[in-house]
């Protein structure tokens, strides 16, 4: 298949991506399975093109909006000319995320020399639409000014701020969000926008206390898939390449499951004794849950809360994979109450993941940045305090209470607990350092009587996650409530 092909497929996923709420790895998947004459060779490189795109699509967009020669009609927007613009500008910006892409080419076209190959065929596919000269000059100025740019001063241009929206592909008022917050603790707002253009890490962890991490590791290396241990939580294992895993021996028995290792974390800092009894609220498809009925060696009690029966029933599958007989899960439907296994001033532990923005994980699903907006951002945190407020009455006296998101927004982290403490007094802090540094967890950013935690992926390699932790008075006593 010549390379013009390859860039076809790539601009009728984007198409098809565009247009869907799913994840975009979920439609690739579905693309090829009805494109049953693409090789696994060349499914690499649409899969790997195809993501490096949709994480670079605002800068893309911008250029061709102010430099393209000829008027383009809108439908050009998903065309295979706009999907070479994003490889020409990683080229000269990001040419190291490259390297997968140029090897594959190598292999699949027999050709020495992998990224001249494609760079010829990137310029002749672009040049017809621009003025190369002036293209490069006018990235060259963007790196400029964003160069010299101080992060600690929220920039009070909307132009400056949208010239930063484009070169780091992020909505401007997300961006604003985050100079709003970020730099009262030392972090550069560019830095984690600048972290979401990049892969995000394949992390695995164990499942199976039969087995130790580095067991797990060195079967994995007779299989030739590189792998190594994650940096902070003691049972997970990156693996350095996209690998299917679904029929992996390790997996198939439950040995193995797919997690983040930012998603471990929200566990660990959960810190289950052996026989807890412990609220999953919103369990989804039960990672978490899974995780816990792991750490508790299946001797715990583990309610998995959702109002999703699919995910519910994805959950008892992978349950019944593992060996796990502690996870109960419960479907809660709406307007409806719960039934017996939620029962209120009961569970050791809540952990209250909320549904967010889920703008942590853009790096594996981009389109969640564009999807976002500040009407949409409101009505989530709306129902984040509301859920928190809801799932605090099952923690019992003395119990632990986790509030946690996959997102980056300060309005639905620090803001949503902050304004959960002012009017629930029964609930204190509780320092995170407490936990982690009994599990030998040193976490760059937590501070030593923080009871939360911005986990970023340009510092701890992670998904971007939001962890909050609260423990519930033992002799508070409302005296308004009569």
């Amino acid at each position: 298949m010549k390379i013009d092909s390859l860039l076809g497929h790539c601009a009728e996923i984007v198409k098809i991506v565009s247009k869907s709420t799913l994840a975009p790895d979920e439609l690739i998947s579905q693309y090829f399975r009805g494109k049953k004459y693409i090789g696994s060779k060349e499914r690499k490189i649409i899969s790997e093109i195809v993501f490096m795109h949709l994480r670079l699509i605002g800068l893309s967009n911008f250029i061709f909006d102010n430099l393209s020669i000829k008027e383009t009609p809108s439908k050009v927007k998903n065309s295979v000319e706009l999907i070479a613009l994003s490889l020409y500008v990683i080229l000269l910006l990001y040419p190291q995320q490259l390297n997968t892409i140029v090897d594959s080419i190598e292999k699949l076209y027999k050709c020495s020399n992998g990224l001249e190959y494609l760079q010829i065929f990137i310029i002749d596919k672009i040049q017809p639409n621009f003025n190369m000269t002036k293209l490069n000059v006018f990235l060259d100025e963007i790196e400029e000014k964003c160069k010299v740019f101080d992060y600690t001063l929220l920039p009070n241009e909307d132009n400056f701020l949208g010239i930063l929206s484009a070169r780091y592909s992020i909505p401007s008022f997300i961006l604003k969000s985050w100079f709003n917050f970020y730099p009262s603790i030392g972090i550069n707002p560019i830095d984690i926008a600048e972290s979401l253009l990049f892969p995000s890490n394949f992390t695995i962890r164990l499942n199976n206390k039969n087995f130790t991490r580095d067991e797990i590791i060195q079967r994995l290396e007779t299989e030739n898939i590189s792998c190594f241990k994650t940096k902070y939580s003691p049972f997970g294992i990156t693996i350095t390449e996209r690998i299917n895993l679904l029929q992996n021996p390790l997996y198939k028995n439950g040995t193995i499951e797919v997690q983040d290792e930012g998603s471990q974390l929200i566990c660990l800092a959960c810190n289950p004794n052996r026989n807890d009894k412990i609220l999953d609220a919103c369990a989804g498809a039960g990672g978490k849950s899974l995780f816990f009925a792991f750490l508790q060696n299946d001797s715990g009690y583990i309610v998995a809360n959702d109002i999703n029966i699919l995910k519910l029933k994805e959950l008892r599958h992978r349950a019944n994979r593992s060996g796990f007989k502690s996870i109960h899960t419960h479907l809660l439907q709406p307007n409806a109450k719960p039934n017996k296994l939620l029962k209120e001033n009961y569970f050791d532990i809540v952990l209250v993941d909320a549904p967010c923005s889920g703008i942590g994980t853009s790096r594996r699903n981009p389109m969640h940045k564009w999807l976002l907006t500040q009407k949409k951002l409101e009505k989530i945190v709306r129902k984040q305090l509301e859920l928190l407020e809801y799932y605090s009455r099952f923690v019992k006296k003395d119990g632990t209470l986790v509030y946690a998101t996959c997102s980056l927004m300060p309005e639905e982290n620090q803001y949503v607990t902050q304004k959960f403490l002012e009017s629930h007094k029964n609930f204190q802090p509780e320092p995170l350092s407490l936990t982690f540094d009994k599990q030998g967890i040193a976490l760059p950013l937590l501070k030593e009587n923080s009871h939360e935690i911005s986990l970023l992926p340009h510092i701890h390699g992670t998904d971007g996650f939001y962890i909050a932790k609260f423990r519930k008075a033992t002799n508070y006593v409302n005296f308004f409530s009569h």
